[in-house]
């Protein structure tokens, strides 16, 4: 797959939002649109960098030791590592940028989205540049879909929408009708849109 083809999969055809179902905020999630950016950057970093160290653990140790069948328990411990390393990291050098933004990376590190990708990743056995592409795509699109989600919860936080709809039932239809958006934008639009 070329990497033209791994970024319109990742951020527009196979959203891990819209189309895996992976990663859905429902709760306080990123409200505000500077949130969402520093909530989507932070998983598109922490996704990347991820899979490039999944890549790394299943191409060197555990396709050529056998050990596949470990393969979900141990990439559960290195996205695990890697978002508290991150986390460690943006502490000590950058504190006040953490502060501001309101992202947990540990929280953002036990997402399904970020071991979704990884495992999908994996399994598809990309290389480490596509894998790579990958997590900076889904990342992308997984602030796509997060800031469109805001906006239109922001939105209807003025309507006039009945009780028993506001909340997580509103934001899973939100969610239902983005997806059906998303629709369109499947795997023979990115044939006609590469020219493949």
């Amino acid at each position: 797959m070329s990497w033209a083809a791994v970024v319109f999969t990742f951020a527009l055809v196979d959203n891990v939002i819209l189309s895996r179902l992976l990663g859905l905020e429902t709760g306080d999630g990123a409200r505000g649109g500077t949130r969402s950016v520093w909530l989507g950057g932070s998983i598109a970093v922490l996704m990347s960098v991820s899979a490039v160290a999944a890549w790394t653990l299943d191409s060197l140790l555990l396709v050529p030791l056998g050990l596949t069948m470990l393969r979900t328990p141990l990439l559960v411990f290195v996205v695990a590592g890697i978002a508290l390393g991150f986390q460690a990291l943006a502490a000590r050098f950058l504190p006040a940028v953490l502060e501001r933004s309101g992202v947990s990376i540990p929280r953002v590190g036990v997402n399904c989205v970020v071991l979704g990708l990884v495992l999908i990743t994996t399994r598809a056995e990309y290389g480490a540049l596509q894998s790579f592409l990958a997590g900076l795509a889904a990342g992308a699109g997984y602030l796509l879909a997060s800031a469109m989600m805001g906006a239109i919860r922001e939105r209807l936080e003025i309507e006039a929408v009945p009780p028993v709809l506001r909340g997580v039932p509103l934001q899973l239809i939100t969610a239902g009708l983005m997806a059906y958006a998303f629709m369109a934008f499947d795997r023979g639009f990115l044939a006609r849109l590469l020219g493949a």
